[in-house]
């Protein structure tokens, strides 16, 4: 391996000056493995000993395209009449709505459907 592949590896791994690595592997299948010095690791929550709440969801895509995503409302336990009800608080129709997620924050994102594009999804 050249010093040049070794550098370029390292910066794929978010490291830019060899000085912060105290080990590195170069593995069997032949990419890098690479461990930064302690003082320069990320800081994670259990090391600050800060407890990390509730564990986020997956976002729940609800509606795409003005219609209905039935299937992810019935999985999630989420009710037609509670997306009627966030549509209506937003003056909002199905029509109007191009997409809409329930983010993993739990909150309802609505995207409206302003641009009138007919096929606003990849067609191969």
């Amino acid at each position: 391996m050249t010093l040049d592949s070794l550098n370029q590896q390292l910066r794929e791994k978010d490291i830019f000056n060899i000085e912060e690595v105290e080990y590195a592997l170069l593995e069997i299948n032949g990419k890098l493995s690479a461990q930064k010095k302690k003082e320069l690791q990320a800081v994670t929550l259990k090391d600050l000993q800060l407890n990390a709440g509730n564990t986020s969801q997956f976002p729940i895509e609800l509606i795409i395209d003005g219609q209905l995503l039935h299937g992810n409302l019935d999985s999630n336990h989420i009710s037609e009449s509670w997306m009627n009800s966030q549509l209506k608080a937003r003056g909002k129709k199905l029509e109007d709505v191009f997409y809409a997620v329930k983010g993993s924050n739990g909150q309802l994102y609505v995207d409206e459907y302003k641009d009138k594009i007919q096929q606003p999804i990849d067609v191969e």
